[in-house]
């Protein structure tokens, strides 16, 4: 099957904007991720801290 380079460049341009839509919604999963770890260890060590205390 033929495919035109217009075609073929459009075809690339829809992939590569795809891929930095991902890219984008990783990152973001990855910033969620490192947030809800950390309140998880803040968490962690107030509760310990006042475990001791109490």
């Amino acid at each position: 099957m033929q495919i035109s380079s217009e075609n073929y460049i459009s075809v690339l341009i829809d992939q590569v904007k795809n891929l930095i839509i991902e890219n984008a919604q990783l990152k973001a999963y990855i910033l969620d991720l490192e947030v809800k770890a950390k309140e998880v260890s803040d968490g962690k060590t107030e509760k310990s801290s006042s475990q001791s205390a109490g």
